[in-house]
């Protein structure tokens, strides 16, 4: 049996209203603002976005210098002083061929106990994070910079650039360009949720839309870092860093002195170079034989 022309017509009438009103209900659920959303949330974020892309622009090479006192959930316990220089964003024609042709960090981080002995040498590019343990001769590498550098003993789980990008105020690669959720505190100030796979999955403002509390989640651990003594010189940022995990876990990060360069470092200065005879030990083979 075929429908007559009219009810034919009609048919195909309402399945195009059909059709019109699932349309607006997807547009309309694609288009639902944050939860949470309120104007003084907005302020917030917008003072706090308009702050990190204005230290984007700068792209002269960085440098920092402070110490790290870091305590393990085991009672073991150091402290170290650092140097960590490098190009947060990597100059054209220093990454290496065939890489992403977005900016990617180039940096160095050395770390010494007393009497300047060292401790660690690192340096991070856009193949990802090497470490040289002098008194292991040995070249630790792994692709990732994050699990890299909490594999090597860092003490934080975070990258090199994502320190430098910490200090230098623009949270490149940390804190996603928009969020999920948001709520004002009581204190002052604003809490903003971003998606659970996301570097840093909360992040809150204080009343000035300055970044204080990020929170985090490398692979099964949950960290959350305190940002304070901030500086407004260039490069601004904090100036002291308080992380505590999961697990039990804290270090705490003071930055003695920061700089911006006019121009980016040289790469021959950004070498890590290493005895002859050193092992190499990429790390997620050992990862892989784990599991």
């Amino acid at each position: 049996m075929t429908l007559g022309g009219g009810r034919l017509r009609a048919s195909r009438a309402l399945l195009a209203l059909l059709l019109l009103a699932l349309g607006a209900g997807l547009w309309g659920c694609a288009q639902r603002a944050p939860r949470g959303e309120s104007p003084p949330a907005r302020a917030l974020w917008a003072a706090f976005d308009s702050a990190r892309h204005a230290a984007r622009r700068a792209t002269g090479g960085f440098s920092a210098s402070g110490s790290l006192n870091y305590a393990g959930a085991d009672g073991k316990a150091m402290r170290v002083e650092f140097q960590l220089w490098g190009n947060p964003a990597a100059p054209e024609g220093q990454g290496p061929p065939g890489a992403d042709a977005a900016p990617r960090p180039l940096l160095r981080l050395d770390t010494s106990a007393g009497f300047g002995t060292p401790v660690a040498l690192w340096r991070e590019d856009a193949l990802g994070i090497e470490g040289y343990i002098p008194g292991e001769a040995a070249l630790y590498t792994h692709a990732d910079p994050r699990t890299g550098a909490a594999r090597m003993g860092l003490g934080v789980p975070l990258s090199l650039g994502d320190l430098a990008a910490l200090v230098c105020g623009s949270y490149d690669g940390l804190v996603p360009e928009s969020y999920r959720d948001a709520r004002l505190l009581p204190e002052g100030g604003a809490r903003y949720e971003f998606s659970a796979a996301a570097p840093v999955s909360v992040l809150t403002l204080d009343a000035t839309g300055r970044p204080v509390v990020l929170a985090g989640r490398l692979r099964q651990t949950a960290w959350t870092l305190e940002l304070g003594a901030f500086d407004e010189a260039a490069p601004p940022g904090p100036r002291r860093l308080a992380l505590r995990t999961q697990g039990g876990a804290t270090a705490i990060i003071r930055i003695k002195r920061a700089e911006r360069g006019a121009e980016p470092w040289p790469a021959g200065r950004l070498a890590l170079d290493v005895p002859k005879g050193t092992r190499i030990v990429p790390l997620e083979l050992h990862e892989t034989l784990d599991h």
